[in-house]
């Protein structure tokens, strides 16, 4: 696990970013600050721990599992309409799509900084970024996350990673396509105050699941997309949102790109209404 000293360089590296953007940030500067702190009181830094056990047991496992490559992106996520099956260990899924331990305390000082009551992941993977997410809500004493992941195999391996901690009653691992399982995931568990998007990493498919997913969020609510370092496709996508909204708050961390809905929504609030009525 990463050092204290790793941790120091990367919250400077952040804090730099958070600085010389903080006029696109609005509102929500303050808050980011504290985020970027990456800073730990007692109880958070326990909860650590135990993801770090969790971390070190799934970078060391051996274990062989069928996963169901569905070629969607840069990390095999969902969405195509064939898949082929192959074995992959434990630890190489690991080590190659887990969120490094820097974002992972991102995420949850995010979490604990916005309190939100309902998180949804795009991308569930091992569950290491849930583990973080439920943890910051536990901490928080309320909230719920929803996560989906494409893989069965990786599904019940993150539900089972996420009732070892004790969050089972705080999260719910969804399996399926993005495309299948959202309809019926966004009016059921809306609105929405976070979302972490981390799976088919291609340009057009993250478009279309934050035109998808935008109805459904509060106003003020955060959108994380992970994977936007320059020329991967997210990034590109992550590009056409933010001019395409000029009134939202937006932070590039040039890992992670945070999205922030307007204060005001009633356009939006409306349109959600309405694409509920409809389905």
């Amino acid at each position: 696990m990463p050092s204290t000293s790793s941790f120091g360089f990367f919250s400077t590296w952040l804090k730099l970013l958070v600085s010389r953007q903080h006029r696109m940030l609005g509102g929500h500067a303050e808050a980011l600050k504290a985020v970027v702190s990456l800073k730990l009181s007692p109880d958070e830094h326990e909860a650590e721990v135990h993801i770090n056990r969790m971390r070190a047991e799934l970078e060391a496992s051996r274990v062989l599992i069928q996963m169901q490559d569905f070629g969607a992106g840069t990390r095999g996520n969902v969405l195509s309409s064939e898949s082929k099956p192959h074995e992959r260990r434990i630890s190489e899924i690991y080590k190659r799509a887990a969120a490094p331990p820097s974002w992972g305390r991102f995420m949850f000082r995010l979490v604990r900084a916005l309190k939100p009551q309902s998180v949804l992941e795009l991308g569930t993977n091992l569950g290491v970024s849930a583990l973080h997410i439920a943890s910051a809500l536990e901490i928080n004493g309320d909230g719920k996350l929803v996560s989906i992941e494409g893989d069965p195999t990786l599904s019940d391996i993150a539900r089972e990673n996420l009732a070892r901690l004790g969050h089972e009653g705080r999260s719910s691992v969804l399996t399926g396509r993005f495309d299948d399982v959202l309809p019926d995931c966004l009016p059921q568990n809306r609105p929405f105050d976070l979302v972490f998007i981390d799976g088919h990493h291609e340009e057009a498919a993250t478009l279309r699941y934050f035109e998808t997913i935008k109805l459904h969020l509060t106003p003020g609510a955060c959108v994380a997309f992970d994977d936007i370092e320059p020329f991967r496709p997210v990034r590109k996508a992550w590009k056409r949102i933010i001019a395409a909204e000029p009134h939202s708050g937006t932070l590039d961390l040039y890992g992670i790109g945070l999205w922030f809905a307007p204060l005001s929504s009633t356009k939006q609030e409306s349109d959600a209404k309405a694409s509920v009525v409809v389905q």
